[in-house]
């Protein structure tokens, strides 16, 4: 099932999400490999390699390969350039721990994601599918949110459907790489392949591991402990004993023990596990956590910087570590000064806490730029959506200044300058400082500079004589778009598209549009024009024929350049409001219609005129006696009778080629003209015949 429509204001450009691994059971490769099932899904190793080098597991309800959490989500979208206006295709896939079905541990191999050297496979009972596709199709837009077997998403897709339904995890980073089923486009359309190579699974008997862990080892900070031992044979998990009160379990072979309190001591004890029972318990490993820390911070002053701490618990002394000179002992205080400066210099600072029985970790090093006092009213003068400009007061004795850009050093002399190359919707901050021959000043405060949003290229279609169509490119960042008619706002939309409606036939207006956020906006685009498709043409009819031609007339439509004159099926182009088809046969029937046009596009057809050619003029001739008047013509093809007018009067009609006037007045002079009849056509008259009778 399709769903389709048009939307007059606008079409979802959809924000594509995709999630969906499909796996199809020997497509391009081979499937198989060790596999978990649903049952163990609720916690322990689902799959694992044989050197159980990774593991993928359940832990506390979530999914994990070695150390890294797992989340079941799988996205693709696809723009797909066209000659008119882009097309989008999207999938999104979501998967739920408790669906899993099975699991194999291998090698994989697509066109989409190279190739993964250490793999999970996981299948699915069932997966969550939502599939959208966007088209534009002979002037509409066309909306799908049908996948490729016919499913209309949002849907639960089940393996009774489709199999299989498989996700790909990437094992060294717990990434969802790939989606393998019939559901996934690329795959039921076999526009890409790919394989997947499992891991020969060594089968041994089962038993309790026997096996003690040993090598135990710890990396000690002042708050946690990273614990690592020797794998043990046939373990499929180990227990982690805290002060005598199992801890926590891990499913490889290491432990991160957070949350410690520092300068205090801990016993570590591990034993293996699996469903047949646990080994004796590892010796014992003892640790003490470092003392707390330090974390310094350093105010400059002119040619000055002190350097500040908190009091470290349980320290007895400290030791400061200046630019990787030995450490100077302090005690019983939380800072020092660093006085006599040259300006400009760099000094760097470290700080180590000691007890009588244990110390810290290094502090970070903190480096700071010796500086003098100086103020800069640094403002941002200016943003655009790639560049903006900053600028300061002036200060005495400066020979120059330094700005700062995102952390980087730019040096300028006057006191103002434009940071151009940016992205648009992008933050940045400044901050300047004077400097002279001798020395640098302090840093002004930051000022914040926000980039507008990028300027969306707004292009336009007449719909119709009351429609126009306006469309542009998604900008990033952008809530909604405001849209300008005539120098006035008269909507906005959510989507790259607008259409503005109720408009007058053959109308130009000028249109604009800017992207807006809740804390942004671009530059209104430039004016672009657009004229509406003319009315239809009025008043059609024919105003004259002869035996040979017709000719026609109609109102002029506003907005019209020109116009599209149907003659008997065949279309001629005609700049006025007039029209002569010339070259017919006489008595002949023919049809016309005529539609306005523009720039824009063409009005409907007009409601269909007949034009009916008339019959050929006879020509007359007249012979004369002293009392009578003889006239005769050639008979017209078609006439059935033939009327004549003597002096001016109607003198008879008959359907013979002759007509005798009688009784007439020796040299007398007469006037005659006749035309010829059908029951629905007649001829023009002919010319005068003047003839005079006889003495």
């Amino acid at each position: 099932m399709v769903v389709a429509g048009k939307r007059k204001n606008g079409f979802y450009l959809w924000t594509v999400r995709l999630l969906v691994l499909i796996l199809v059971f020997g497509q391009f490769g081979v499937y198989g490999g060790n596999r978990a099932h649903a049952a163990t899904v609720q916690g322990g190793v689902l799959s694992s390699s044989n050197d159980s080098q990774f593991v993928l597991y359940v832990q506390e309800g979530k999914l994990k390969s070695n150390v890294n959490q797992v989340e079941l989500r799988w996205q693709r979208s696809e723009n797909i350039p066209t000659s008119t206006l882009p097309s989008f295709k999207s999938q999104l896939i979501v998967g739920e721990t408790n669906d899993i079905s099975q699991v194999s541990f291998g090698t994989y191999h697509s066109t989409y994601t190279g190739e993964v050297k250490h793999a999970f496979v996981v299948e699915f009972n069932k997966l969550w599918e939502e599939y959208h596709q966007v088209d534009f199709v002979n002037g509409d837009w066309v909306f799908s949110e049908t996948d490729p077997l016919g499913n209309l998403t949002p849907i639960d897709v089940y393996d009774t459907q489709v199999e299989p339904l498989s996700l790909v995890i990437n094992a060294e980073t717990g990434q969802v790489v790939d989606l393998i089923s019939n559901i996934n486009p690329y795959y039921h359309s076999n526009e890409e392949n790919y394989s997947f190579i499992p891991e020969i699974v060594e089968v041994e008997e089962p038993t309790i591991p026997v096996e003690i862990p040993t090598g135990l080892v710890a990396e000690v900070s002042d708050g946690s402990v990273d614990l690592s031992w020797n794998k043990s044979n046939k373990a499929t998990a180990y227990e982690i004993e805290v002060n005598g009160i199992i801890k926590g379990q891990s499913y490889i072979n290491m432990w991160v023990d957070n949350s410690l309190n520092p300068n205090s001591f801990y016993d570590y004890r591990v034993r293996a596990v699996n469903s047949f029972g646990v080994s004796e318990w590892s010796n014992t490993y003892s640790v003490k956590t470092l003392l707390s820390k330090p974390s310094l911070n350093v105010i400059p002053v002119a040619r000055k910087n002190t350097i500040q701490w908190s009091t470290i618990g349980d320290a007895d002394f400290y030791q400061l570590q200046i630019d990787e000179d030995e450490p100077v002992q302090l005690n019983n205080t939380n800072s020092y000064d660093h006085v006599d400066l040259i300006p400009g210099s760099i000094h760097s600072y470290k700080l180590k806490a000691f007890s009588s029985e244990n110390e810290s970790l290094w502090s970070n090093t903190y480096t700071q730029l010796t500086v003098s006092d100086y103020e800069s009213g640094l403002k941002i003068l200016e943003a655009k959506s790639n560049q903006i400009k900053v600028s300061w007061q002036v200060v005495s004795g400066a020979t120059g200044y330094e700005l700062e850009i995102d952390g980087k050093l730019v040096a300028v002399s006057g006191t103002s300058y434009t940071k151009t190359g940016l992205t648009p919707d992008s933050q940045h901050t400044f901050r300047v400082r004077t400097k002279n021959k001798l020395e640098v000043g302090s840093w002004s405060n930051s000022v914040l500079g926000l980039t507008q949003l990028a300027t969306p290229v707004l292009k336009t279609s007449s719909l119709s004589s009351n429609d126009t169509q306006l469309f542009w490119q998604l900008i990033k960042g952008a809530s909604y778009y405001e849209i300008e008619m005539d120098g006035s706002v008269v909507g906005r939309s959510i989507d790259p598209t607008y259409i503005v409606e109720g408009l007058n036939p053959g109308e130009s207006h000028k249109y604009r549009i800017r992207a807006v956020s809740d804390t942004n906006d671009s530059v209104w685009t430039g004016i672009v024009s657009q004229v509406t498709h003319p009315d239809v043409v009025a008043g059609l009819n024919v105003t004259a024929s002869t035996n040979k031609s017709i000719t026609l007339k109609w109102s002029a439509v506003k907005g019209a350049t020109a116009y599209d004159l149907e003659v008997d099926g065949v279309t001629v182009s005609v700049s006025g409001t007039s029209y002569i088809k010339s070259n017919l046969l006489p008595d002949t029937d023919h049809t016309f219609r005529i539609r306005s046009k523009n720039a824009a596009g063409v009005s409907s057809w007009s409601e269909q005129v007949l034009g009916l050619t008339k019959l050929v003029t006879p020509i007359l001739k007249g012979n004369q006696t002293n009392a009578s008047i003889t006239l005769t013509w050639v008979a017209v093809p078609g006439a059935t009778l033939y009327e004549i007018e003597a002096d001016g009067n109607i003198a008879g009609i008959t359907d013979e080629q002759v007509f005798v006037h009688s009784g007439l007045v020796a040299a007398s002079a007469h006037k005659y003209r006749i035309r010829a009849i059908n029951g629905s056509n007649l001829s023009d008259w002919t010319t005068l015949l003047n003839v005079k009778t006889l003495k």
